[in-house]
């Protein structure tokens, strides 16, 4: 980093630090409706980083494999066929 660079990040950070410590009381209510929403938000963003991470891994992995030449999982997820894993039995 520049000197001026250094400076400005440092002034920033100060100011930042005193607009935090100078602030006054807001005296804000948060009802449980409130609270229940935000720990909905932050469950749903779970969920969603969780189904990006498995979706971005098996991609990755399906790359692995083909850059390898071996066989992958990636054809095993896919849906299965349903006449192969129906368990209903017929009557005749």
């Amino acid at each position: 980093m520049t000197r001026s660079t250094e400076h400005r990040t440092s002034t920033v950070l100060a100011v930042a630090t005193l607009g935090l410590l100078i602030a006054a009381p807001s005296h804000a209510y948060l009802d449980p409706g409130t609270g229940s929403i935000i720990l909905q938000g932050l469950l749903a963003g779970m969920a969603v980083g969780i189904g990006l991470l498995r979706r971005y891994w098996q991609q990755f992995k399906y790359f692995l494999a083909k850059q390898t030449g071996r066989s992958s999982d990636h054809d095993n997820d896919r849906e299965p066929d349903i006449e192969r894993t129906s368990n209903i039995q017929t009557k005749p």
